[in-house]
């Protein structure tokens, strides 16, 4: 699988956030927004990140489909979370060890900030802002 830096999208400074992402082309619902690839981190790397006192342990997420522990390059760790999200993270079908797609399951004018629901439980998202 070929993938080609994303055409719709840039990361751009959000006031109070630090950096986010922002359609600067209208992206349809169910479009496909961006594909990043992946990388598996060990248990042990998990272990590293938690104990860490900056953000770096909000950097990775457990792929669903393989029950495995990741980072996700591109722009992937750069959306911020809303609980209203305009975004969600799949997993590609033909390749689920290697990649996941950011898919818009809204519309998404130009000059929109894309979210996704980072899922976490409502108890540990105080170190984010609400929108």
């Amino acid at each position: 699988m070929e993938i080609f830096p994303p055409k719709k999208i840039k990361i751009v400074d959000m006031p109070g956030k630090g950096r986010g992402v922002v359609a600067i082309k209208n992206i349809k619902k169910d479009e496909i927004i961006e594909i990043c690839p992946i990388i598996f981190i060990s248990d042990k790397e998990v272990s590293f990140f938690e104990k860490e006192k900056s953000n770096l342990k909000y950097y990775y997420l457990i792929q669903t489909a393989t029950n495995k522990f990741c980072i996700m390059l591109g722009y992937g760790s750069l959306y911020n979370h809303s609980f209203t999200p305009n975004a969600d993270i799949d997993y590609n079908v033909k390749n689920v060890e290697n990649f996941l797609q950011f898919e818009a399951i809204k519309d998404i004018k130009a000059g929109e900030e894309i979210f996704f629901d980072y899922e976490f439980d409502n108890n540990i998202v105080d170190f984010l802002k609400q929108d």
